[in-house]
């Protein structure tokens, strides 16, 4: 592979001239850069992003200001993703900060976020974010000359941005129900509220598929947390013939707790895992889950951002969706990825 000293012996100029050209400082005469480029695409160059990462006196961070939810699956989940492409670009001169937050404190995010902000040694940032169009009015001025990345929830159109499409999760959901019921059946929809990441679209997109067959729709029936859930469950279940369930919050911890004689037999669908689910698709009472690759999320999002940096080139504004995965009892990992 070529280097920046044979270009230059090439064309009978500086090293310094050849750097500056290829880093696209605009102070190069056009006609000497479009001789270097010519060269570099014709011996396919490739920039030492290492040397030049480390060449860098101060470290640069990486702020991930990602939410702690009460799913710790999701969480941790999370958390190692973004902890294994900071192992993976470990050589180059900068480092990754990790930052959880509660998931329903959106002002302790938005205080963390102006504390990062604060900060001499900002890389770059990938955030969570809770209350949107706050975080994006603190963010924009630095849209221009800082790398930032949505995580899970799509900050901004202008923003690039990893995660799942949730609603499109809800509807898989959806589609699976509609073909293990039966028309005339009854299911039971508990709508558990937005945790201001994934309940509401895997709601919207759910209903989106059950809403034109003719399975009878019980509710969505309004539910708070895991113990109302439970009450809602006994109740429906020990009253009337209900033959499926969907819970799109606290499912994980509401159906552990329900009588199991009531479960047996109904037709229930899931979205997301846990230790908990993967329980109670072994013991036959969940059907099946479509869940998330969160450890995949974390580290696609790390992974653009330090490219990004290291490379100096602009991330794309696009949403970069990672695929579901639909998981029976013959499918069901031995661990939990």
């Amino acid at each position: 592979m070529i280097t920046q000293k044979e270009i230059a012996e090439e064309l009978g100029i500086s090293r310094t001239t050849v750097a500056r050209a290829i880093n696209g400082s605009p102070s190069i005469k056009k006609e000497t850069k479009e001789k270097i480029m010519k060269l570099v695409e014709k011996y396919n160059y490739e920039k030492n992003y290492i040397g030049s990462t480390l060449a860098i006196k101060t470290k640069k961070l990486v702020y991930a200001l990602v939410v702690k939810s009460k799913n710790e699956f999701y969480t941790d989940g999370i958390y190692n993703g973004l902890l294994k492409v900071e192992k993976e670009f470990k050589h180059y001169n900068m480092a990754m900060e990790i930052i959880q937050t509660d998931i329903n404190d959106e002002e302790l995010q938005l205080r963390k976020l102006k504390e990062i902000l604060l900060k001499d040694n900002i890389g770059g940032l990938i955030i969570t974010p809770l209350a949107k169009e706050k975080i994006y009015k603190i963010l924009k001025p630095y849209l221009e000359t800082m790398k930032i990345i949505s995580l899970g929830m799509r900050l901004h159109k202008d923003i690039p941005h990893v995660g799942p499409d949730y609603k499109k999760m809800g509807k898989i959901a959806g589609e699976i129900m509609r073909n293990i019921l039966r028309d005339e059946e009854r299911l039971l929809v508990i709508d558990n509220g937005d945790d201001k990441v994934s309940s509401k679209s895997y709601l919207e997109g759910f209903i989106s598929k059950i809403k034109d067959t003719q399975i009878k729709i019980v509710g969505p029936i309004k539910g708070k947390n895991a113990e109302t859930t439970v009450e809602i469950i006994e109740k429906y279940c020990t009253e009337d013939r209900i033959d499926g369930i969907y819970i799109n919050r606290y499912s994980h911890d509401s159906l552990k707790k329900v009588q199991k004689k009531l479960l047996i037999g109904k037709k229930i669908v899931t979205n997301g895992m846990d230790e908990t689910i993967k329980k109670l698709i072994k013991s036959k009472i969940i059907t099946a889950t479509v869940m998330e690759q969160v450890e995949l999320e974390g580290y696609t999002a790390g992974k653009r951002i330090f490219d990004s940096i290291i490379k100096n080139q602009t991330m794309e504004n696009r949403w970069e969706v990672l695929k579901s995965r639909i998981v029976f009892l013959e499918n069901l990992p031995d661990e939990i990825e």
